[in-house]
């Protein structure tokens, strides 16, 4: 019922791409993985998927931009909702529950966060960021890597070829195509903001967190972030 795709061009986030959605509670799910980095074996994460069901693995050049990997999955999807999953942040194992739960009782398009939670492993600091609404109908900012939204809206509305922004236009596009969005908890996501990696959201931390509210020190992040939904 539900398709998750990933598009990666880091080969070291294996196994943070199968854990998230390994650990989903929501039993009716596929994974289609984009491998958007010429070096990267695709032959390794083949073997990866053997250990996980509904998995297919998909590699496209490097030249490909995001957008058009994303278009890529949705085309080759098997479900009537999209779920899109950052290949480096954290999904709680109720995290496609709860979108699907909005879906169910608000009639609506386009499901993802407007508040949640953000970890600076560094520094094992804990911070609420809040961009648009929580649990609540209406034209609300979503984050990028929380987007859930209803196959029937492609091709309508795609995602675009760009380097950068590319779920903001797609989100913006929605809008504009008065499509109905719903921005869920702020729970069962969390924005991993590691300095070492690149990051499509060109902002140094210390900007972010100057626009966060500081939650406080902790080893265990998900334990803070997660609130259990119903099972399907």
């Amino acid at each position: 019922m539900v398709s998750v795709i990933t598009c990666t061009i880091r080969d070291e986030m294996i196994e943070n791409v199968f854990d998230n959605y390994s650990s989903q509670l929501w039993k009716k799910k596929e994974l289609i993985i984009i491998l958007n980095k010429d070096s990267i074996s695709i032959e390794k994460w083949k073997k990866k998927a053997l250990d996980y069901e509904n998995v297919s693995i998909i590699q496209l050049p490097e030249e490909k931009t995001l957008g058009e990997c994303l278009n890529y999955g949705i085309e080759k999807s098997k479900y009537d909702f999209i779920a899109k999953f950052d290949d480096d942040d954290y999904y709680s194992p109720y995290y496609l529950t709860e979108a699907m739960d909005a879906f169910k009782n608000n009639h609506v398009h386009l499901v993802g966060k407007g508040s949640s939670y953000m970890y600076l492993p560094q520094e094992k600091l804990l911070f609420l960021r809040k961009i648009g609404n929580e649990d609540k109908l209406g034209r609300s900012s979503l984050k990028g890597g929380t987007l859930v939204f209803k196959k029937e809206i492609y091709p309508k509305v795609k995602f675009q070829p760009r380097k950068a922004g590319t779920d903001a236009v797609f989100i913006n596009d929605c809008i504009k195509k008065k499509y109905k969005i719903y921005a869920t908890s702020k729970y069962n996501y969390v924005y991993i903001r590691r300095e070492e990696q690149s990051h499509t959201y060109k902002i140094n931390n210390d900007s972010i967190k100057k626009n966060s509210k500081f939650i406080g020190k902790t080893d265990d992040f998900k334990e803070i972030s997660t609130k259990e939904f119903g099972i399907n």
